[in-house]
């Protein structure tokens, strides 16, 4: 490992270290998930400015000796300004980031697509549809996913108007007949299509489709109860997320 290293990242956690630092959860296409520690961000006007959610090529410096990566240097790429004056767009982007860390940014290049899509679409688009295109795509980056067309258990294509259950064997969105769970967690015929149709198309065109803003919190308020039934993952941001978005209606 060098020294000194060059790579795009974008921070996803800034925690206080001490009185003086701050330590950086960076997600790069090149490191995956790097703790990077900032010497006086807390008190030097001089310290290197990181904020949270930005995207940069950061310049860190690894002391082998010490076991640890400070920052010395970025090149800003996108600093998501509009993310963070928002407070719907801020929590979304809680929950990606979150997500991004429970998953241990494995397979880094597409989880740094995903956010980086994710991040620039915070600031023109609906935050309830972002963070639940964000889900679906990390189901299926993180192995979990589902085409929302056939059931996984028996293979039987699912009905135009069918309710669709959830397999606790498999653990997987599956049809009414092979449910296991007492059809406690449901995905109705439209939001169904919703699903399967974003999967089919890039992220900017499953943005564009136009879907009611109540369905759209439906629809988020599943996708988190099935990431976290399929990953064994407890959100802590999710709660407040989805009350925001109970909120506004």
């Amino acid at each position: 490992m060098d020294r000194n290293e060059s790579a795009p990242a974008i921070v996803v956690r800034s925690a206080r270290q001490g009185e003086r630092d701050r330590m950086l959860t960076l997600l790069s296409p090149v490191w995956g998930l790097r703790r990077t520690l900032v010497y006086g961000a807390q008190k030097s006007r001089k310290a290197v400015k990181a904020s949270l959610y930005m995207e940069a090529v950061f310049h860190v410096y690894n002391n082998r000796e010490r076991g640890l990566v400070s920052l010395v240097d970025l090149d800003v790429i996108a600093t998501h300004e509009g993310v963070l004056s928002s407070l719907e767009a801020s929590f979304a982007a809680s929950l990606m980031a979150e997500i991004v860390i429970a998953e241990k940014g494995e397979g880094p290049l597409g989880w740094y697509r995903l956010l980086t899509d994710c991040l620039d679409a915070l600031e023109g688009f609906d935050y309830r549809a972002v963070a639940s295109q964000f889900i679906l795509r990390a189901l299926a980056l993180a192995g979990h996913g589902s085409d929302f067309r056939t059931c996984p258990v028996c293979g039987a294509a699912y009905g135009e108007s069918e309710i669709v259950g959830f397999s606790g064997q498999i653990l997987a969105p599956c049809c009414q007949k092979c449910d296991s769970e007492g059809m406690s967690l449901i995905l109705p015929p439209n939001a169904r299509r919703y699903l399967a149709d974003s999967l089919d198309v890039p992220l900017p065109r499953a943005l564009s489709f136009r879907i009611s803003p109540l369905m759209l919190t439906r629809i988020l308020g599943y996708l988190v109860r099935l990431y976290s039934a399929e990953s064994g993952a407890l959100l802590r941001s999710a709660d407040s997320l989805i009350g925001l978005a109970e909120g506004a209606l």
